[in-house]
Formats: structure tokens, C-alpha cells, sequence
């Protein structure tokens, strides 16, 4: 499977703090998955490691075009804000396990925070038409990806109350928590926040099943190919590597 891509920006938008870009890359669009993530570097550069990761937010394949959203707070990321549309990018994707909606879900829950967001956006407009989708965003004011990129039948919440407002809209305890209802549910989430996920999963259903929750986990992946093994989280099979065998998991496997 081709893994590199020369991907020139197609357009560029920015909201509030993020920014959007739309790359033209048809190989990669007609095989990326919702839960996976890209290196990029500018082309043509000589610098063979330590490429930046970006989590794809999108992929249209009659368009041939996948989509990327850029946090400005992530310093190895500065390089991207400005650029304008024709610029070409070097592209190592698509990386890493993606989600997997289960065939008999109808109604998929879909709740994180921070750098991995942009994952949960690929699912929603994946899967929007096809199932009932609930999306709960939370984090800072001007850092949080506009619901207007996203179709009319995904229902939106967010919070700007940063990281803890997230768990404020699942209300884990209220008996109209959404984990209560969903066939579902889909975390973006960095490792601080995996307990937290865990025990509203519990405090909300009655049974948990492996399956019903999965995570995109954030956090650092320096190589993006799991040599180095910088990016290992302890599961119930031992230390995997977010890089491959994540960076989704199922959230019971987590410890």
C-alpha cells in the first residue's frame, strides 16, 4: 500500500484560531479512515525524521481531496498556518488503527477534546445519513472546530469551559446522560482524561461490553512508525504503541 503522497493545499480557511486545509491527494482520500493520522512535512524537504502529526479530518473521494485541521498551539505545527493555497506538502498516511463502528450500531455517541477533535469530525461526516450521531466537543473559546462543517443531521454540542466541560455535557450520572442511550460511543481524548471517560462509562451503563467504547488517544508520536516505541500505553495486552496498534483502542483495554 502506497504510504507517501505529494498533496498540494487546495484551499485554506481559517475559524477563529484553527485553520482548515483542503489538500488535493485522490490515493489517500480513497482509502483514509476516520481515526487515522498523517506525517507531514513541507515538500521536497531533506529532513527524513521527526515529521509532525496531524489527525485527518476528512476525506472525499469523488473529490479526491482529504481534509486537515490545524491548532496553532502545537509549535510543530506553526509552519502550516500561513501557507496558501498551490503550496505542496509531503504526506506520509494513512497511519495508525482506525475506529470501527460496529454493524449493528444505529446510534453512535461522539465526545473528546484537544488535538485528536478532528477525528471525531471524519467519523461524523463518514457516518452522518447512516446513523444517528450525537457529537459533544469541548476546550477553549476559539479553539473548537465550527459545527458548520459538519452535515445538519449530526447533532452538536460544546462547551469552551476547556478540558473538564466535556464531562459536564455527558453528565454521567443524570438519567438523560447520552452514554445512557448511544449503541456507541467514540472518545477523542489525551491519556490525563482515559480515567475520567472510564468511570462515566461505568457511573451510565449497566453493562460494558469490549466494543462499546472506543478512544483515539493523544499525545506525542515521534517516529509515527513504531520504531522508536517513544509513544507505548499500557493495555490489558501488555505496552502497545499508540502509533500502530493505536491510536484508537477500545477504552476497556486501557489501564
Amino acid at each position: 500500500m502506497q504510504l507517501y503522497y505529494t498533496a498540494a493545499i487546495h484551499e485554506r480557511y481559517q475559524f477563529e484560531s484553527l485553520v482548515w486545509l483542503s489538500v488535493t491527494a485522490p490515493g489517500l482520500a480513497r482509502i483514509a479512515q476516520p481515526g487515522q493520522y498523517a506525517l507531514v512535512r513541507p515538500s521536497r524537504s531533506l529532513d527524513p525524521l521527526l515529521w509532525p502529526v496531524v489527525f485527518l479530518a476528512g476525506a472525499d473521494a469523488a473529490k479526491g481531496e482529504v481534509e486537515l485541521i490545524i491548532d496553532p498551539r502545537d509549535p510543530a505545527l506553526a509552519w502550516l498556518l500561513d501557507l496558501p493555497a498551490g503550496v505542496n506538502l509531503d504526506l506520509c498516511a494513512p497511519l495508525g488503527t482506525p475506529f470501527a463502528p460496529a454493524p449493528a450500531t444505529h446510534t453512535l455517541l461522539l465526545a473528546g477534546v484537544g488535538t485528536t477533535l478532528p477525528a471525531l469530525l471524519f467519523v461524523a461526516r463518514r457516518y452522518a445519513g447512516r446513523l444517528s450521531i450525537a457529537l459533544l466537543l469541548a476546550g477553549d473559546k476559539g479553539y473548537l472546530p465550527p459545527p458548520f462543517l459538519l452535515p445538519e443531521t449530526v447533532e452538536v454540542q460544546t462547551s469552551a469551559a476547556g478540558e473538564g466541560g466535556l464531562f459536564e455535557l455527558l453528565a454521567a450520572h443524570s438519567p438523560s446522560s447520552p452514554i445512557r442511550w448511544a449503541d456507541q460511543v467514540l472518545f477523542a481524548l489525551p491519556p490525563s482524561l482515559l480515567g475520567q471517560a472510564a468511570a462515566a462509562m461505568r457511573s451510565a451503563r449497566l453493562r460494558w461490553d469490549r466494543g462499546l467504547a472506543q478512544v483515539v488517544v493523544a499525545g506525542p508520536l515521534p517516529c509515527g512508525l513504531g520504531i522508536c516505541r517513544a509513544c507505548q500505553i499500557e493495555t490489558r495486552n501488555g505496552w502497545q504503541r499508540r502509533c500502530v496498534e493505536g491510536p484508537v483502542f477500545d477504552l476497556r483495554d486501557l489501564r
